[in-house]
């Protein structure tokens, strides 16, 4: 479950692009004049490609973050203008409503004068029915003082709206400002995030021929050596530049200089090793995903064949760390497809931390297994690696 590898951390922002870029016009002509060309020259190398990989890392994950920023504060906004609709559609109503009454009130005084007592019923909020003369003025009174209320009802419901409309004003203001804020923000990050990949491709693509080479040769020294973290180290610096193709040509190499782990002719596969190494074959181009175990999405090594093996019937633990203790551990010269090749201390915890699938037979010869090795790589064949290979196990 454990990434394959892990490149050490150094801080970059604009200057990194800037050095990259000075690399890429100065420092290729004294690199490629040897496929064993200076170690600090090609260290130095590495050492911005790699910066510049994870400035992308960091770009991509501050674009997210920046995204989902402004996605909220649109949101927000969005709420803030569905609310001042909705208060000025309240008073609106208010003062229609007052409107109405008003305009009841003076027709019903209008035909009272008109029409008299007799053929006029009072409004409801009339208390007393006029008849004499007195009453009429009481009547009048009475009516002035309902259209008070209503106007000074309104007033206080008008003002109280008209405050809380001012307030929402200045939310959606704010909120104006934040939302864009965070498009200038989204929009600088993509701008930064489309120069490093530029800068990334144009410095990968001079120096990748020359820092592959150079990988391979310091491989096989490390290998002659014992050297197992030197291997590691090797395979990651070119994986870093030429992906997978990269790391196989640095296996290939370590394996040619030393002795071959595997019999040449391997062992009749069982009917469900063979149905695991068919499913996990399907999967071959999904991407790495630490912790994935999802077909067609996204795998890590132990979500891989956890979920291979899984569909050929057999059920195993999810990590690397649980499976190894587990399962029947089987000879190196004994394997069949299927088999699973575990790897000790690949990123220095000390752990089982990494595995692949034995396929027995394929694009490597029979060195062939399949590999979700780390991010930025996807499932697909490669040749056995020997450098931390601590055994084999058998589901």
């Amino acid at each position: 479950m454990r990434q394959f590898v892990r490149h050490p951390a150094r801080q970059r922002q604009s200057p990194l692009i800037a050095l990259a870029l000075a690399l890429a016009a100065s420092s290729v002509p004294v690199v490629a004049t040897s496929s064993h060309a200076s170690g600090a020259t090609i260290a130095q190398s590495e050492a911005v490609i790699a910066a510049l990989s994870r400035r992308l890392a960091r770009l991509s994950q501050t674009g997210e973050t920046t995204a989902n920023a402004y996605d909220n504060a649109s949101a927000r906004l969005a709420v803030i203008e569905h609310q001042i609709r909705r208060l000025d559609g309240r008073l609106t109503n208010t003062r229609a409503a007052v409107a109405v009454a008003s305009s009841n009130l003076s027709a019903a005084i209008i035909r009272y004068y008109v029409a008299g007592p007799v053929s006029v019923q009072a409004p409801s909020y009339v208390s007393t029915s006029p008849i004499q003369g007195a009453e009429r003025a009481l009547y009048e009174n009475l009516a002035i003082a309902t259209m008070d209320r209503l106007r000074t009802t309104y007033e206080r419901q008008r003002a109280s709206l008209l405050a809380t409309i001012s307030q929402v004003e200045v939310q959606r203001s704010q909120a104006r400002a934040t939302t864009s804020q965070m498009s200038s923000l989204l929009a600088e990050n993509k701008a930064n995030t489309a120069q490093t990949q530029a800068t990334l491709a144009t410095i990968t693509h001079s120096l990748a021929t020359t820092i592959i080479s150079y990988e391979i040769h310091r491989g096989v020294a490390a290998a002659k050596q014992h050297d197992t973290a030197g291997e590691v180290q090797a395979v990651a610096a070119a994986s870093s530049v030429g992906g997978q193709a990269a790391a196989n040509q640095v296996t290939l190499a370590i394996q040619s200089a030393t002795a071959p782990v595997v019999p040449q002719t391997p062992l009749a596969p069982s009917a469900q090793g063979l149905a695991a190494v068919h499913f996990a074959e399907s999967q071959i181009g999904v991407p790495y995903v630490w912790g994935g175990e999802t077909p067609g999405v996204g795998f890590d090594c132990s979500g891989l064949v956890q979920w291979a093996w899984g569909r050929a019937g057999v059920s195993i633990p999810r990590t690397t760390e649980t499976q190894w203790p587990t399962l029947a551990h089987v000879a190196l010269t004994a394997l069949q497809p299927g088999d699973l090749l575990y790897y000790f201390n690949l990123d220095g915890d000390h752990l089982v931390d990494h595995l692949v699938m034995y396929v027995g037979s394929g694009p490597y010869g029979t060195n062939t297994v399949i590999a979700a090795a780390h991010s930025g790589t996807l499932v697909s064949y490669a040749p056995l690696f020997t450098a931390g290979l601590i055994g084999a196990a058998r589901p």
